[in-house]
């Protein structure tokens, strides 16, 4: 890596060190308002599912540009020894949300990283034949280098990722926030068959799995 990009990294964590607090309650409140959509599309019960799935505002501040992480299996093990725990959704304390950007609310924060605690949770449903078939490979494959964006099949830019996990989670959270106007994608061929594809899994997860799924132990 060249001196200017060593340079240019640095100052860019350095601006990142320097924004604002989020707030433990705007993340609370957001963390309760995708608790009742995702109970209202059927992924939620009481003490079931993704019922058990907490958020948290990390202890400590991005020095990138994460808005949120979930940790799985692969934990690192100081994280562990600090409190941390697979499946749970955390915020760093300075994410660079934007209040009046869709995918870069808090809002949306909370709904993607949903998307990974759901994958935590019940792998072999979420990472199964649909997945593969709607976001053209599995959850943990990796490209190499991102594909170009094309409106027509990404969600957003975000979604247009190294890896296929993101790209569901963007439709994920798309789902979430947008559920009764889908009908506004159908311009968009590509993006509007990755929603009707997690609709029917969420469907079907909400008949069949939701009663019996308890998750990996933590």
């Amino acid at each position: 890596m060249s001196a200017t990009k060593i340079i240019d990294r640095h100052l860019a964590a350095l601006r990142s060190a320097a924004r604002p607090i989020v707030p433990e309650d705007d993340i609370f409140r957001a963390f309760e308002k995708v608790r009742v959509e995702l109970w209202e599309v059927g992924l939620l019960a009481d003490g079931k599912y993704l019922d058990r799935i907490d958020c948290h505002r990390a202890m400590l501040p991005t020095f990138e540009s994460h808005f949120g992480y979930v940790y799985d299996e692969r934990t690192p093990w100081l994280h562990k020894l600090l409190g941390f725990r697979a499946g749970d959704i955390y915020v760093p304390l300075n994410a660079p949300v934007r209040p009046r950007t869709p995918g870069s609310t808090l809002l949306d924060t909370v709904r993607h990283e949903f998307g990974h605690s759901w994958a935590w949770l019940d792998r072999s449903f979420v990472d199964g034949p649909w997945f593969r078939e709607a976001f053209g490979g599995s959850y943990d494959d990796d490209w190499g280098a991102a594909p170009d964006f094309d409106a027509d099949d990404h969600v957003s830019p975000y979604a247009c990722n190294v890896r296929p996990a993101e790209d569901f989670c963007e439709t994920f959270m798309t789902f979430l926030r947008c559920r009764r106007s889908l009908h506004r994608f159908d311009a968009r061929r590509g993006v509007r068959r990755k929603l009707r594809a997690v609709a029917r899994a969420v469907a079907t997860a909400a008949k069949t799995r939701v009663p019996s799924v308890r998750g990996p132990r933590r």
